[in-house]
């Protein structure tokens, strides 16, 4: 199975205050369907630099504030905020609201095949915590 790749258009504020335009890619994945995977694409439209963060925080974050690490979303009205931190500094996407709504829809209609993934990978970790010692 395939995943669901998609696009988007954001404006990103980056450490230096500077405002760019960026093509970015929201990534599902059949073999991690809990992630995100947002690429940012360079000028020649090859993936620069990949972030990996839950999708709920998504799901979360277009309906008000979630995330307290390195990645927080939050609603502002028709768009929503994607703020990620790192050592080298702090940049904040703004994403059409409706474009990550339409991404979640897409990502939230997986095959049973997923979802029996997923019940696995959460009884794999339960399991795990509930035998370390």
């Amino acid at each position: 199975m395939n995943g669901v790749v998609h696009v988007l258009t954001a404006d990103v504020v980056g450490p230096h205050a500077h405002l760019a335009r960026f093509t970015v890619h929201l990534r599902h994945l059949p073999h991690d369907p809990l992630a995100v995977h947002c690429d940012f694409l360079s000028p020649d439209g090859r993936p620069a630099v990949t972030w990996v963060f839950a999708r709920a925080l998504l799901e979360e974050g277009v309906h008000g504030l979630a995330g307290e690490g390195d990645v927080r979303v939050r609603a502002a009205g028709t768009h929503t905020e994607l703020v990620l931190r790192s050592p080298s500094g702090r940049c904040v996407l703004y994403l059409r609201t409706a474009a990550v709504l339409t991404y979640l829809a897409r990502t939230d209609t997986w095959p049973p095949a997923v979802a029996e993934c997923v019940a696995r990978a959460v009884d794999e970790l339960l399991a795990g915590l509930t035998t370390a010692g």
